[in-house]
């Protein structure tokens, strides 16, 4: 289910000690031979551990997300985790790098994820899960697309391949069901499109950014939309605190505010993580390996609510596997230090 140069708030001591701690094993390639590859699989490692934790978190909220808000989530969740990152940043840089302004591209990519979240969630009262995930699940093609059509990067035909057997997994394993569409449906499809457009922003624009910078970034614009739309619906909404969409302010318990602590913390780390993937590796890629998370969603399920997948779900995890597979392969034709189109004529 993003980012001016050189302005980071953080110095390159503090950002290598970061990333010693998160990736240790990755930190210690130092071969200049390999250092586009081992940014690549860096990146990769970034985007499977933020699936990881995303799909953990989507578990808790199934959980015991059924009393909160759409405003509600997105406004405390992101404010928890906005504390969380600061926090950081002020243990890595102290306080006087906090006061530098985050440049447009990182405004830009914030917006576009914030959209994508509101988009995701709000389809998911009026549809299914299922037929909501196939639809997100489409952003490595607008990935693909977005990246020829912005950066001019040649895809490849195996990398094509490989998204489409990815495509063919997801529909696989979610299994949507026909006769399901409505006009709603352009909702998921849009924050695919989010998703993937924050993504090129990132890889295109963002790789000298600190990925706690545009995590910060990402959720001070998260928080701020959620207490805007809940001072909106509080204003002018039709006070339905049963409506996951349309509810103000439901009331939470000592454990609720505990559950969104938790999240709050999880969602620090995944925004960083995803923030660090599509600054090391081209967003086709990453776009490929996001799609793990189907694959941890039923690992939860089995551990969480008994859910064991069926013949044809785990035929569309092997596809997905598969595809991300052959992501991995070298393609000489396309270099990942590639810088053309959208970055050279400044649009």
């Amino acid at each position: 289910m993003i980012h001016a140069k050189h302005s980071s708030i953080f110095d390159k001591n503090a950002l290598l000690q970061l990333s010693e701690f998160c990736f240790p094993s990755y930190m210690e390639w130092k071969t200049s031979s390999s250092q586009s590859l081992d940014r690549r699989n860096l990146g990769i490692v970034s985007i499977i551990g933020a699936v990881f934790l995303l799909s953990f978190s989507d578990a808790l909220v199934k959980n015991a997300g059924d009393h909160l808000g759409l405003g509600q989530i997105v406004f405390l969740r992101s404010a928890f985790a906005a504390l969380v990152i600061a926090g950081s940043a002020l243990a890595f840089s102290g306080l006087g790098r906090l006061h530098s302004i985050p440049p447009f591209w990182v405004w830009a990519r914030s917006l576009c994820l914030t959209v994508m979240w509101l988009c995701y969630y709000a389809a998911l009262p009026s549809m299914s899960f299922a037929l909501v995930a196939a639809c997100y699940y489409t952003s490595p093609m607008w990935m693909a697309l977005l990246s020829r059509l912005l950066l001019g990067e040649p895809v490849g035909g195996l990398r094509w391949l490989a998204i489409f057997l990815a495509l063919t997994g997801v529909v696989l394993a979610v299994n949507p069901g026909i006769g399901t569409i409505s006009p709603v449906i352009a909702l998921p499809l849009a924050s695919a499109f989010l998703y993937a457009l924050a993504a090129v922003i990132t890889w295109s624009r963002c790789q000298d950014e600190a990925p706690l910078t545009m995590a910060l970034n990402l959720n001070v614009t998260l928080a701020v939309t959620g207490a805007v739309s809940i001072a909106a619906l509080a204003a002018f909404g039709p006070g339905d605190d049963k409506s996951f969409v349309l509810s103000v302010w439901p009331t939470l318990m000592l454990e609720d505010w505990l559950l969104v602590g938790i999240l709050g913390v999880l969602l620090a780390i995944i925004a960083t993580a995803v923030a660090q993937a599509y600054r090391l590796a081209p967003s086709p890629i990453v776009g490929v390996f996001d799609n793990a998370y189907l694959l941890f969603a039923a690992m939860w399920g089995v551990l969480f609510f008994d859910e064991v997948p069926a013949m044809r779900e785990a035929a569309g995890m092997a596809l997905i596997a598969s595809g991300a597979i052959m992501m991995t392969s070298r393609d000489h034709s396309t270099s990942d230090d590639r810088r053309s189109g959208f970055i050279s004529s400044g649009r």
